[in-house]
């Protein structure tokens, strides 16, 4: 009876993290829905437009950085390190939303948010891994999931309120954030798997790259990463163009094309964490990234697709994109030192966000020149070098 109640809580802690992951992501990409309302206000240029995104990704890296510098996600309390930081996003998402007057401020705030989502996405993982030594695949698919629907959500509340103030909608991502971060903070205990608190240790991230199986999982993660967020950030302007070349498409439709591309990830999440069981952790994470890679080889010619099997195609795309997130983040916590996981995977994180700077600002300026055609065809360079070390890796699969 009580494995039987240890597992029910386990349960109950994943279901809810993952709800308060999906509440608090909210914020993520705001800004980037917001894009084409404010593209007309301020007289945005899209290399502009792109930094409300870019500035996200920026303040994420350096709160990893810092997260991971200071063992922060291990030496404090997960729960509360959630918490703090949802709550934080949540202001500083209404301070874009409300007090950046021009573009300026507007970016201050944003980069601001991801500097707090440090605090979220991988601190989430850590509580995941508090309550999971087994299955830790399955629980962070669902976890990643959450997230992928929690980045989806400002591009779905765009398509049903397109003609509502973006504002408005801002609004209610930060009140989605705070209270995802109330739910972890005060709806959940510590996991049977917390250890001890470690020793401080400024070179503990350097330590854990020593490790040849972490290293070689997250040089795949690195190159999964040059692809997922350009898809997400850039996928939109993608079909916008594919889609004008047919008629006007009207922005309300577009932002649910943009939805369903992204939220179609958290069911690959989960389909993704349910055969890791089966398959283990490595192979999954492989299969995914093969798929996605050649989707994105081949995105010049789904182009010319009918519209039906365009999107299709897309939504796949989206399903594979981000199917092997969860299984890297369980691999980069198998294979790192158990007392130090919060810091290897905010440390695994920043990097990997750092490479999305690039891979998106790479892609915005393909696009520039060539135009949208062949833009996307670039991110394929992440999934080949992903796959290359994942092979690498035969012979660690956990099954």
């Amino acid at each position: 009876m009580p494995a039987v109640s240890e597992k029910r809580k386990a349960h109950r802690s994943l279901w809810l993290v993952s709800l308060a992951v999906f509440m608090a992501s909210s914020v993520w990409f705001a800004g980037t829905a917001a894009a084409p309302a404010l593209k007309q206000a301020w007289s945005l240029t899209p290399t502009r437009a792109a930094w409300l995104t870019l500035t996200v990704q920026a303040g994420f890296i350096l709160g990893t950085l810092l997260y991971a510098l200071f063992n922060i996600p291990d030496l404090f309390n997960a729960r509360k390190v959630f918490c703090i930081s949802a709550g934080l996003g949540a202001v500083f998402n209404a301070g874009f939303a409300y007090l950046a007057v021009n573009p300026e401020y507007a970016l201050i705030f944003r980069f601001l948010t991801g500097v707090t989502l440090a605090g979220v996405y991988p601190v989430g993982m850590r509580i995941i891994a508090q309550w999971f030594e087994e299955g830790l695949g399955w629980g962070l698919g669902v976890m990643v999931g959450a997230l992928t629907l929690g980045t989806a959500a400002p591009y779905g509340f765009f398509a049903i309120g397109a003609d509502i103030d973006w504002r408005h909608i801002l609004i209610v991502a930060s009140v989605l954030a705070a209270a995802g971060g109330a739910v972890v903070g005060f709806g959940i205990k510590d996991g049977p798997y917390r250890r001890d608190v470690p020793p401080f240790d400024a070179r503990a991230a350097v330590k854990i790259f020593r490790i040849r199986r972490f290293r070689l999982q997250a040089m795949a993660y690195f190159g999964h990463m040059w692809e997922l967020y350009a898809f997400w950030a850039l996928v939109g302007s993608w079909m916008g163009s594919r889609l004008s070349r047919t008629g006007t498409i009207m922005p309300g439709r577009l932002a649910l094309a943009t939805f369903a591309a992204i939220a179609f990830g958290a069911a690959g999440c989960l389909l993704g964490g349910a055969f890791s069981r089966s398959y283990g952790e490595r192979r999954v994470a492989l299969a995914a990234i093969v798929g996605s890679g050649i989707l994105c080889a081949v995105s010049g010619w789904l182009y010319t697709l009918p519209s039906p099997v365009l999107l299709a195609m897309i939504f796949l795309w989206g399903g594979l994109v981000v199917a092997d997130s969860p299984q890297f983040s369980a691999m980069a916590a198998r294979f790192c030192p158990p007392r130090y996981t919060g810091t290897a995977l905010t440390i695994q994180n920043g990097i990997g966000f750092t490479v999305t700077l690039a891979s998106i600002q790479v892609t915005s300026w393909l696009a520039g020149i060539f135009g949208w055609r062949w833009a996307l065809t670039a991110l394929s360079l992440g999934p080949i070098l992903g796959a290359a070390a994942l092979i690498r890796l035969k012979g660690q699969d956990n099954v």
